[in-house]
């Protein structure tokens, strides 16, 4: 028998709170002690894994936050037309529920409120649905079915992201306000049902397009060609708008494209190679994310910035075309590019962040100008190939584990103008017989040439590098 507990409210009615050994069938009381039972509290029934069926009485008018989240068993329930609110999280995790209907009345359906109900396969939303919170229907793997409202106005972030059975869906006239990535990591999805009335969103072949702001949304790939061509007057491609579409192998690009937003084709494994129209001025993190296959990129004439982890883990790229203009590279811009044998810094740059080129174990030489005025940590560690640097006379600071694991590094001529080489900063550079070290030096730390065990120094008689072998008993020349 479920021993319900319930608390009393101000207006007299009561809230059910929990409820210890529920039955597999949970018919919820109308009543307790003569009042009506109108709400359902926060967690109320969560990770109540027995419960396969539920119903809730008509005196019922809310449901809480994650009331029955995690019920991993639930197959059905009833919900009466009375409830007017479900609060986020509200069947989060509910993985044997595969159909729901809403009560009329409805007007917002909550962040994550069906989240990862795995099993689900079609929604019933009422009329009265305007908004449906952020990750409302997110990993809802097996979701085929679901008609949105005529009156729906705005869907929040990532609403429907990784609904990988969803083959459809109609986008109403009242529809104004579509936020990130709301269909991402949907690869079945190939058809959106707009009317050419349509305020805002229109379909140009495979892209849905935002028209007021030149921007587009969402690849509906289904089985689109691998080579496609975004058409002229897109001037922003958003955010996972490619994102995890493996077949793509060829973009064209429009000339009237500006931006290119975050995560934008991260995980475009079959994407082979990439040439930007030079009008484009902003990438955003992540935009080629993972992009496996790439082997070629020519950057716009005008970028400035080349964001963070932008082609991180392109570990079949080999060459890359910087522009003039290029005054950044932000951490972890190339980390991890494995086959990239050699890119041209140009004259300008400032600024180089931390493991820019971690990890690109072909890369052989780099010239930094003298123009960058600060290199960040581990920027070429684990660069196995890497057998010549020329430094900038920019630079002040050596910074944490920059060179580490340079396993081909023979010499390096430190320019006058370096002050500090911090801890690690050549760690396991096995091959390295020779760093020329200036007297501008003021700071070595202990460790900077740990597991070094070939290394000399060249330094000024009376340096500060001097002293520091002396003390760690490294081998050295005055010079």
């Amino acid at each position: 028998m479920p021993d319900y507990v319930f608390s009393r409210k101000r207006d007299g009615t009561f809230q059910l709170e929990s409820c210890d050994s529920p039955d597999a069938n949970l018919f919820i009381p109308a009543e307790h002690e003569g009042r009506p039972v109108t709400s359902i509290a926060e967690n109320a029934f969560s990770w109540c894994y027995q419960i396969r069926r539920a119903s809730i009485p008509d005196s019922v008018t809310s449901i809480g936050e994650g009331a029955f989240s995690w019920c991993e068993s639930l197959e059905e329930i009833s919900i009466p037309d009375s409830v007017r609110i479900i609060e986020d999280w509200a069947f989060t995790g509910c993985q044997s529920l595969r159909g729901i209907r809403l009560p009329e009345g409805i007007k917002r359906i909550g962040s994550c409120c069906f989240q990862s109900c795995t099993a689900l396969v079609s929604v019933d939303l009422p009329q009265s649905v305007r908004q449906i919170g952020a990750e409302a229907f997110s990993e809802c793997r097996s979701l085929q079915h679901i008609s949105l409202p005529d009156q729906l106005i705005s869907i929040e972030d990532n609403a429907f992201a990784g609904c990988e059975s969803l083959t459809a869906i109609n986008l109403p006239d009242h529809l104004t306000e579509l936020n990130n990535h709301v269909f991402s990591g949907c690869p079945s999805l190939a058809e959106f049902k707009i009317s050419e009335h349509h305020p805002v969103f229109r379909m140009a072949g495979h892209f849905l397009v935002n028209t007021k702001e030149n921007r587009l949304l969402y690849f509906a790939a289904g089985k689109a060609d691998k080579e496609i061509f975004i058409p002229e007057g897109i001037e922003i491609i958003a955010e996972e708008a490619f994102s995890g579409h493996t077949r793509l192998e060829k973009v064209a690009f429009p000339e009237s494209l500006k931006t290119i937003e975050s995560k934008a084709f991260y995980g475009c494994r079959g994407l082979k190679c990439i040439d930007l129209p030079d009008n484009v001025s902003r990438i955003e993190s992540a935009a080629f994310h993972s992009c496996s296959g790439l082997t070629g990129v020519k950057l716009p004439r005008g970028l400035t910035l080349i964001d963070y982890s932008l082609f991180y883990a392109c570990n079949s790229l080999k060459s890359i075309e910087t522009p003039e203009s290029l005054r950044m590279i932000s951490a972890c811009a190339f980390s991890g590019c494995g086959s990239l044998q050699s890119v041209k810094l140009p004259d300008g740059l400032i600024y180089i962040g931390d493991s820019a080129f971690e990890g690109c174990r072909s890369l052989e030489e780099i010239r930094i100008p003298d123009s960058v005025e600060s290199i960040g940590s581990h920027v070429f560690g684990s660069c196995a190939s890497l057998k010549s640097v020329s430094l900038s006379s920019g630079i002040r600071s050596i910074p944490f584990r920059a060179f580490a694991r340079c396993e081909s590094l023979e010499k390096i001529l430190l320019p006058d103008g370096i002050e500090d080489i911090k801890n690690e900063a050549f760690d396991g550079c096995e091959n390295l017989i020779s760093v020329s070290v200036p007297e501008t030096v003021i700071s070595i730390d202990p460790d900077a040439f740990s597991n070094c065990s070939r290394v000399r120094l060249l330094a000024p008689s009376g340096s500060i590098a001097v002293d520091f072998a002396r003390q760690e008993g490294i081998p050295y020349t005055t010079v």
